[in-house]
């Protein structure tokens, strides 16, 4: 194979990835309703069964007996894809799940091919083999759903413990530099040249003033973030007012850089699950997408589509790009290559917490497009962060 016909085969690869992470992404009901999907359609071909007996044989207790069980492991499935529904796992886990279950089936229909339907092609005298495959096919689904469950539950326990050790020593390595009293001492500079310097120079003071505060507001919930993860807390998202957070950062980023160009397609009343870090996830997105952008006219787009189960912000620049073998690179810590602030490392950190994802898609005709799913929540149990700049 030519590297041509190679490089196309990536891409084409490549587009398929990306358009399965986004509807795995997008779909938190979908494995549910898979498993739960299984659990009907096993039943029905059960019913169908049992009405089939029914006129070949007549009224029997063996048949109803099949028919209960039948029924009582479909409503095992049913109840299965119900509480898959209620657990805390992301949409591709959820997936993971259903893709168990259906595994399950079709490895236990494999193995009753070769001890049903090749024992005729030996001689030996075997009857209808319907109700076999229906209570094999039933045990390969539940077998393979609390498989799938059980391996879930596990990868998710280990990559929470891995994500909050690398929480905790990021955030530490942050910390350990003092931040929060460097900015003290620089604010109070500020507040001394307030009373110095002319209204000329205003405007820039007032940015260097509500930078200051940002960073030690972020400072102090950091700080908060890292004693509770380490005395092994239950930090569980809540309801935050998405658009108010949006507002204040585009604000922010518009009064600290110049020649820069921000629009905003933003409704009002997004309120998705997250906690009060919030508005630091996006300060940083956005902050990233001005710093890296070498374009003369710098412009970022930052649009809003709330879903009935999730909420999906696109950050659109006109920056060089993120070349598609670095667009999961980009996010591992230590990868920044201005070694300031939280990057996207802190930001996938934390979207992972909030039970959403991120990824990189190109723009067109030049930039990159930062995809941000998040939970949608009810509005009215609003966090008291909502709207709160960092």
């Amino acid at each position: 194979m030519s590297d041509s016909e190679s490089g196309a085969v990536s891409r084409v690869t490549g587009a398929v990835r990306e358009r399965v992470e986004r509807v795995v992404t997008s779909t938190p009901r979908g494995g549910p309703a898979v498993v739960g999907g299984i659990g009907i359609a096993l039943f029905l071909i059960t019913l169908l069964n049992f009405f089939r007996e029914l006129r070949q044989f007549g009224f029997g207790w063996p048949q109803v007996a099949a028919v209960l069980l039948g029924a009582w492991l479909s409503a095992m499935i049913v109840y299965g894809a119900i509480y898959l529904q209620g657990t805390p796992y992301t949409p591709r886990q959820r997936w993971q799940v259903a893709a168990a279950s259906l595994a399950g089936i079709g490895f236990v229909y494999l193995v009753m091919y070769f001890t049903v339907f090749v024992r005729p092609s030996v001689g030996l005298r075997l009857g209808g083999p319907t109700l076999q495959l229906l209570a094999s096919a039933h045990a390969g689904a539940v077998a393979g759903y609390l498989i799938g469950l059980l391996y879930v539950k596990a990868r998710r326990d280990a990559q929470q413990a891995r994500q909050v050790g690398q929480q905790l020593e990021f955030m530490h390595s942050i910390l350990r530099h003092d931040v929060l009293n460097s900015m003290t001492v620089v604010r109070a500079r500020a507040e001394h040249l307030d009373q110095q310097l002319d209204g000329r120079h205003q405007e820039s003071l007032d940015a260097i003033r509500n930078q200051t505060e940002s960073v030690i507001n972020l400072s102090q919930r950091a700080r908060a973030t890292v004693n509770a993860l380490a005395a092994n807390a239950d930090v569980t998202p809540e309801p935050v007012d998405l658009s108010a957070v949006l507002r204040e950062e585009i604000a922010t980023v518009r009064s600290t850089y110049d020649a820069l160009s921000v629009t905003a397609d933003v409704p009002d009343d997004v309120v998705v699950q997250a906690d009060d870090m919030l508005p630091a996830v996006f300060g940083n997105l956005l902050s990233n997408a001005v710093q890296h952008n070498d374009a003369d006219d710098r412009r970022i787009h930052i649009a809003v589509r709330a879903g009935a189960e999730s909420v999906v912000v696109r950050v659109r620049d006109n920056g060089p790009g993120v070349p598609d073998e670095e667009k999961e690179a980009v996010f591992e810590q230590g990868y920044s290559s201005t070694g300031g602030g939280f990057g996207l490392f802190f930001v996938r950190t934390m979207i992972d917490h909030y039970g959403g994802s991120i990824h990189i898609e190109d723009n067109q005709p030049r930039g990159s497009v930062f995809v941000v799913s998040l939970p949608r929540a009810e509005q009215d149990r609003t966090s008291p962060f909502a709207g709160v700049g960092v």
